[in-house]
């Protein structure tokens, strides 16, 4: 049941980070929760920018990006 929650906690997290630029996440909100904080700050550095691809989105300015 762990993974299951673990899993859905990752989906819902992906979700809201691609849910467009109305949700979008701007480099100086944290996250309330500390784990899901690095895991998405895991995720920001090992993502590619879709505007400028050989940046990660932490370092691309892309309005994408956010």
């Amino acid at each position: 049941m762990t993974a299951r929650f673990s899993l859905a906690s990752l989906i819902l997290l992906l979700t809201l980070l691609f849910a467009g630029a109305a949700l979008a996440v701007k480099p100086d909100e944290v996250l309330a929760d500390p784990a899901l904080e690095a895991r998405a700050r895991t995720l920001s550095e090992e993502l590619r920018c879709m505007v400028c691809q050989n940046q990660s989105i932490d370092d691309s300015d892309a309005d994408l990006a956010r």
